[in-house]
């Protein structure tokens, strides 16, 4: 092999080597990358295994206590058999309930003609209604209840013509009349309900004496964790699948990390035969530059 010969492959093998420790290092990184990725895996697996839930401890007709879901309905129902006679508060003593009041109102055009419009909350009303109102008093009036809003609107604006027709199913007992609720439809979900319990956000609230002869009842504040009547246990009902997601999951990592050490192993391999012959090539081309250039020594 010629000189120039020798260093056309020399630069070739320098060059295929460069690509070899490149691959090298991005199947490392790739290799790393599974790694996180299996810790986020095993973690989530952790947190499935792990996570808590919040029930109610219920005594059954026939004298035995039995736990089950903590839902609204659960903590809110009367009836000792299954309910908690509790409610539920924010942290500015609001009474969270679920559904908003309907208001059908009423009115006649310059025509005489009826005109009925439908209002789910104060606020509407009041920005449609009660537009004399100083706007700090807007604001707390606009988290009233409806029946309120019509009551204080009959008390003070006189002879408007407006007929009021409210549905609702919110139990008004559950309050006294100085009072007022928060609607919020997602208490229903157990889920949610629980993380605001959970988070704080949410209080219950305990009957602390019988209701007396003027439907009155006295309310103390209580948090979850202080109730005999609800307790934390660990939720197994998503063990089976959270288990079933982690082993296909670790088991398709594996199964790309073996196919990254495999091409490692082969990348090493042809590293050491391309170092080889870098060697040799190094070789030749010093002997070349020997006998070129030994009549001049």
């Amino acid at each position: 092999m010629g000189l120039a010969a020798s260093q056309g492959r020399y630069l070739c093998l320098t060059a295929r080597m460069n690509d070899l420790v490149y691959e090298g290092q991005q199947i490392s990184q790739q290799r790393l990358a599974l790694a996180s990725e299996q810790q986020a895996i095993a973690e989530k697996y952790n947190d499935a295994m792990n996570n808590k839930i919040i029930q109610a401890k219920i005594m059954g007709e026939d004298g035995n206590v039995q736990t089950q879901q903590l839902t609204y309905d659960v903590i809110t129902g009367k009836d000792p058999f299954t309910g908690l006679g509790m409610r539920i508060v924010d942290l500015d003593g609001n009474i969270v309930v679920p559904k908003k009041e309907s208001m059908e109102v009423t009115s006649k055009d310059a025509n005489g003609n009826e005109v009925k419009e439908t209002f789910t909350n104060a606020a509407g009303f009041i920005t449609k209604y009660m537009t004399d109102l100083d706007p700090e008093k807007a604001n707390e009036m606009g988290g009233w209840n409806l029946s309120e809003i019509v009551k204080y609107y009959q008390e003070n604006y006189k002879d408007t013509g407006l007929a009021f027709n409210i549905e609702s199913s919110i139990d008004s007992s559950l309050k006294k009349d100085d009072e007022h609720f928060l609607f919020d439809e997602n208490c229903l979900d157990p889920e949610y309900l629980q993380n605001m319990l959970s988070t704080g956000q949410w209080l219950l609230q305990q009957s602390s004496s019988a209701e007396n002869e003027e439907n009155d009842i006295e309310w103390k504040e209580i948090t979850w964790q202080s109730s005999s009547q609800i307790v934390e246990v660990y939720d197994t009902s998503d063990d089976a699948a959270a288990e079933s997601e982690y082993e296909s999951a670790m088991a398709d990592i594996q199964k790309k990390d073996k196919i990254f050490e495999l091409r490692l192993q082969q990348v090493e391999t042809e590293e050491k035969a391309v170092e080889k012959e870098l060697d040799s090539v190094k070789d030749v081309i010093k002997q070349n530059i020997d006998d070129s250039y030994k009549t001049f020594a």
